[in-house]
């Protein structure tokens, strides 16, 4: 007979482990962050992930045309894009085409609402959307490959390459697409002509642990795309555009004792060339190449209080046909502090102090608190200053640039409630917003659009998050949706924004069995208005628009993936922009193997 032991037991204190993700600045706003999984079910551009995916609304000049977003009611060029946390809005513009960021690259998107110029810079008014390439190690060598082809004759080509040692990691990635994008306008007799595009991505990313304390990171990506511009009418002049751009990287990581430091030196070009008439080789162009370096250093002053304080600098050298050579420099010098009062209750704060050779030197903040009130409710509350400088275009544009413009400013505040349960998880937001001396391009008594510190708005809104996620068995049921109802109001004349849709609404499904699943996507977007005068005739109309798909896993190890997409299911006449027809329903099929 065997017993066990029936004496001397010591009963052990319930531990509670409080993790500290010293790069996370965000711990009293919500962030969304999306995984490769996610992504892969979505066509290859940001602007069709994040269309179905977020609240964030998209003015798209046609299928794969000029795409720019309007995040919280705001400009596209207040919204602020990062590539593994180098900002790489366009110098001339200010803003990203979205349609030129190819998902597939990247393996983690994070989607920020509300102002973060603090940590991310000038421009991220709106919002921030940052693209990360995370390395692990100790997995071997593998390949996956992802290739689609649909109607239009539209195909993509996604290849990566990863192999990771105990030390050493990288990744290597290969992407082309291409359209004849000659789609039908539903409910017409028309067709899109002129929009031809294709374009290639190549991007790299490696990092070496030098030793227990050190680890180095390279990056780099290169884009070359063409696309002609779609005409609004069939007798109208055909334009093309072309744009390259490149970006490297190097980050250095240390940790020594209480201190953790980061250090990123970063370079990156813009190239773009605009050809008036597609048939003739004379063509007007924009080039500006860019230095970033940025370093933080962590100090853990205790178990329960961090100190981050940190130093950016970037140098812009800017030319063009319609631009004379312009030089830039900006500097920014940072600091935060995050302190854990208890469990479940945190604040922070954070300094950003700009210096530039033009705005004088503007001290923004931000300042928030997290609490858990209930084992399934947390509150969380935010404010901030932010600020956004004028672009070259916007300063420097031969005989329409004003070189008086001023900074965008804006403060804002947000309450965010998030209820957690077993499955099911509920997020609401309210905010509010502020912005003084908005640059918009408005036309003069001639006629000619120039630049202008023209309003200032008032912005105020609602968005929800839902997450739901249930098994029963071999079934397994995933659904989503976001909502989000905005006010973006011009103070003077007491109107809406154009652009800005009053509300957006999107839900997705999923169900997976064995090797089968299967997923259904809708987005439902509210009128907008087209002109400052609410004009009735040129109210774009609502419209609801729906993807259907599906996919079989072949091979014992599930590895290859066949799947069909129905895009514009309920083949919805709409358009995103006023004359810009989007196509009406298409069929996409994919294969996607790992090996």
């Amino acid at each position: 007979m065997l017993h066990s032991q029936t004496d001397s037991i010591t009963a052990l204190r319930e531990v509670r482990l409080i993790a500290y993700r010293l790069k996370d600045s965000t711990y009293t706003r919500n962030v969304i962050v999306v995984k490769d999984s996610v992504l892969k079910q979505n066509q290859a551009s940001l602007t069709n992930f994040l269309n179905f995916n977020s609240t964030v609304y998209f003015k798209e000049n046609g299928l794969g045309m000029v795409s720019s977003p309007s995040f919280r009611g705001t400009t596209a060029s207040q919204t602020s894009v990062l590539w593994n946390g180098i900002n790489i809005n366009s110098q001339t513009t200010g803003q990203t085409d979205f349609n030129t960021i190819n998902t597939r690259g990247y393996n983690k998107i994070e989607i920020k609402p509300g102002g973060s110029s603090v940590a991310d810079g000038s421009g991220a008014i709106g919002g921030s959307i940052n693209l990360v390439n995370e390395l692990g190690f100790n997995k071997g060598f593998h390949n996956e490959l992802f290739a689609n082809y649909g109607e239009f004759n539209t195909y993509g080509i996604d290849y990566q390459t990863n192999y990771s040692s105990k030390k050493f990691s990288m990744l290597l990635g290969i992407t082309r697409n291409a359209s004849d994008n000659n789609y039908p306008y539903p409910k017409t007799e028309r067709i899109n002509i002129n929009g031809q595009y294709h374009n290639t991505n190549v991007s790299f990313a490696a990092t070496s642990k030098l030793n227990l304390n050190n680890t180095l990171k390279v990056f780099a990506n290169v884009y070359d795309g063409r696309r002609n511009f779609s005409v609004p009418t069939p007798n109208a002049l055909k334009t093309k555009y072309t744009d390259f751009n490149t970006r490297s990287l190097i980050e250095w990581e240390s940790h020594f004792s209480a201190f953790k430091s980061n250090l990123k030196v970063a370079s990156t070009t813009e190239e773009y060339r605009y050809f008036g008439n597609i048939d003739n080789n004379f063509y007007t162009y924009g080039k500006v190449t860019s230095f970033i370096a940025k370093y933080g250093l962590d100090y853990v002053l205790s178990n329960k209080m961090l100190l981050t304080a940190g130093l950016n600098y970037t140098h812009n050298d800017g030319q063009g046909s319609n631009i004379a050579s312009e030089t830039r420099n900006l500097s920014a010098a940072l600091v935060s502090f995050k302190h854990v009062l208890s469990e479940n209750f945190l604040y922070e704060l954070g300094l950003r102090q700009e210096t530039n050779e033009q705005y004088g030197n503007p001290l923004l903040y931000s300042a928030g608190f997290s609490a858990k009130l209930t084992d399934v409710y947390q509150l969380k509350v935010n404010t901030s200053k932010n600020f956004r400088i004028p672009t070259y275009n916007d300063l420097y544009w031969q005989g329409v640039g004003n070189t008086d413009l001023k900074p965008e400013t804006s403060y804002q505040g947000e309450i965010s409630n998030n209820f957690n349960f077993k499955n099911l998880s509920i997020s609401l937001t309210g905010y509010y917003n502020y912005v003084e001396n908005l640059l918009r391009w408005v036309p003069d008594s001639s006629g000619i659009f120039r630049p202008e510190n023209t309003n200032k708005v008032e912005i105020y809104g609602l968005e929800s998050v839902v997450t739901l996620q249930k098994s029963f068995g071999n079934h397994k049921f995933t659904g989503s949706a976001t909502f989000a109802y905005t006010v973006s109001e011009n103070k003077e004349t007491g109107k809406q924004l154009i652009y800005v849709p009053f509300y957006k609404f999107t839900s997705s499904v999923g169900y997976n069995y064995k090797r089968i699943s299967a997923y259904y996507q809708y987005l439902n977007n509210d009128e907008v208005f087209t002109t400052t005068d609410h004009a009735t005739e040129h109210i774009l109309d609502s419209y609801m628009v729906a993807n259907l798909g599906a996919e079989y896993t072949l091979g014992k190890k599930r590895d290859y993936k066949l799947g069909a997409q129905i895009l514009n299911f309920w083949n919805e006449s709409y358009e995103s922009v006023l004359n810009r027809p989007m196509p009406g329903r298409n069929f996409n099929f994919y294969l996607h193997l790992k090996f």
